[in-house]
């Protein structure tokens, strides 16, 4: 059943939950709902188009949509995601700004915790203490904004579709010019255009991102840079502290924290 629909047969809950697979390209053209959204990735990445902007958002990131807010999502990998559908109308007052931030081990919990067989056995008071600490969390969780990956010109697509499956293609600009029929400086005008940055950075922001993806997995550092084409996973560090703030293993290490769990603290 549609997200909608669920909202329809559920007026009197506070919540609705709904898990949801994206397989690599599919699109969820724009649209909205009467209630607000919570959307969060357990495995691959998204990218959520709102008022214009859009931005990626990764499986230790989670993004808040206020109800009626209009907004489309791109899998920019096959992508597993959690959704969240908060009641405007119930006891807990949310934001009416749409937010994308990193996820904490404790919203994580809490998270999953809204899916579990034992929310039902909730009483109206107690769910609603635990959605004020939701909302709560998001209202101080810092914002998280990783830029556009996904082209709209279709010779951009293709490319970004031909390095999302093969990230160290080695081709210059030239080379791809060939390839998808365009000249050396439509490709970069296009790129500036859509991006703001030229070709070689829009290709390096594409590895990046992927290698989010491959971060999650137990696979070394040395491995992943290899797989995205750089020389050396010296060379991938860099790039990557220099685009996320913060060095790989550390995304690594903070976004697989398990952290204390709710359902511990409940027990």
């Amino acid at each position: 059943m549609q997200a909608n629909e669920l909202i329809l047969t559920s007026s009197n809950s506070q919540l609705i939950t709904k898990a949801i697979h994206m397989p690599a390209g599919y699109i969820d053209e724009f649209h909205s709902h009467p209630w607000h959204q919570i959307v969060f990735p357990l495995t691959g990445l998204l990218q959520s188009t709102i008022d214009q902007k859009s931005a990626i958002v990764p499986h230790n990131a989670m993004l808040f949509i206020p109800e009626s807010t209009v907004h489309k999502s791109v899998a920019v990998t096959d992508t597993q995601f959690l959704a969240i559908y908060l009641n405007p109308s119930a006891c807990v007052q949310y934001g009416d700004c749409p937010k994308s931030c990193l996820v904490t081990p404790f919203i994580k919990e809490l998270i999953l915790l809204l899916f579990g067989e034992g929310i039902s056995k909730l009483s109206d008071v107690n769910l609603t203490n635990l959605l004020v600490v939701l909302r709560d969390q998001i209202k101080i969780a810092g914002s998280y904004d990783i830029p556009l990956l996904i082209p709209a010109d279709k010779r951009l697509k293709s490319i970004f579709t031909q390095l999302r499956q093969q990230p160290n293609l080695k081709l210059t600009l030239k080379e791809w010019s060939v390839k998808v029929g365009a000249s050396e400086r439509t490709l970069s005008r296009l790129c500036a255009k859509e991006f703001s940055q030229s070709f070689s950075l829009w290709r390096q922001s594409v590895r990046l991102v992927l290698s989010l993806q491959l971060l999650s997995s137990t696979r070394t550092i040395q491995d992943i840079a290899l797989e995205l084409g750089y020389a050396s996973d010296s060379a991938y560090i860099y790039a990557f502290k220099k685009m996320f703030n913060q060095t790989p293993s550390k995304y690594r290490s903070d976004s697989l924290a398990h952290g204390l769990t709710i359902s511990a603290l409940l027990g």
